[in-house]
C-alpha cells in the first residue's frame, strides 16, 4: 500500500498530504527537524492512552468525591462523565477522524494513540480527509467533544466542593488539573512533531497539542 495519503479535493484534484518517509540514503541530506514516525513505539501508545485512562479515572473520581454526601448525584455525574470520555476518544474518534487521516494508508503504521487500528477493526478508511482536517468545525465537533472530556470535571466537580469542602475531596480535582497540563504537554512535545498528520491538525496547527 502507498505510504502517500491520496484525499480528493472538493475541485477533485488528487492531493498527498504526505510525501514518501523513507530515510535518505545519504543520513547527512535528512533535513533538520523532529523524525516523523510512521510507527509510534508501543511504549509510548501505552503511556499515552494511560494518561487518558488516568485522567478519565480521576475526573470520575474527582466527581464523586466533591458530592461524597449526594451519592444520588455522585453518581449519574461521574459515571456519564466517564462514559461520555471514553466513548468520545475509543469509539467516536476512530469512526468520525480516522478514517480520513493518513495512518489509516499506511502498511503496519500506528498513531500516537494506535487509534488507527481500532478504526481499521471498526469502518473502512475514508477516500478523502475532509473527515480529519475538519475534526474542529462545528459546534459538537470532535475536537471540542475531546476537550470538554480533558476540562468537564472541573466545573462538574467544583459546586460539590464549594458546598462540602474537604482536600482528600480536593485532591482528585487538583490531579485533573495536572493531568491536563501534562497530556498538553506530552502531545506539543512527544506526539505532534513526530506524528506524519500534523500539518493538516487543526489542533497542531494552532499549537494546542492533540
Amino acid at each position: 500500500m502507498d505510504s502517500r495519503h491520496p484525499a480528493r479535493a472538493k475541485s477533485g484534484a488528487t492531493l498527498h498530504l504526505v510525501p514518501s518517509v523513507e530515510p535518505p540514503a545519504n543520513p547527512g541530506d535528512q533535513a533538520p527537524g523532529p523524525r516523523p514516525f510512521r510507527r509510534f513505539a508501543l511504549w509510548r501508545v501505552l503511556s499515552l492512552d494511560g494518561l487518558a485512562v488516568l485522567h478519565y479515572t480521576a475526573g470520575c473520581l474527582a466527581i464523586l468525591a466533591a458530592y461524597r454526601g449526594h451519592p444520588v448525584l455522585a453518581w449519574p455525574l461521574g459515571l456519564t462523565y466517564l462514559v461520555f470520555a471514553t466513548v468520545q476518544l475509543f469509539v467516536l474518534m476512530p469512526l468520525v477522524v480516522c478514517p480520513g487521516c493518513v495512518y489509516r494508508t499506511i502498511r503496519d503504521g500506528r498513531c500516537p494513540s494506535g487509534l488507527n487500528l481500532i478504526s481499521a477493526r471498526l469502518c473502512p478508511p475514508s477516500p478523502n480527509a475532509l473527515e480529519f482536517r475538519e475534526r474542529s468545525h462545528g459546534a459538537l465537533c470532535q475536537s471540542k467533544l475531546t476537550w470538554w472530556s480533558w476540562i468537564a470535571p472541573l466545573p462538574l466537580a467544583l459546586p460539590g466542593l464549594a458546598l462540602s469542602f474537604s482536600w482528600t475531596a480536593a485532591a482528585p480535582t487538583a490531579l485533573v488539573v495536572a493531568l491536563i497540563a501534562i497530556r498538553r504537554l506530552a502531545s506539543r512535545r512527544a506526539v505532534c512533531p513526530h506524528c506524519l498528520a500534523h500539518r493538516w491538525c487543526p489542533a497542531s496547527r494552532a499549537g494546542a497539542g492533540a
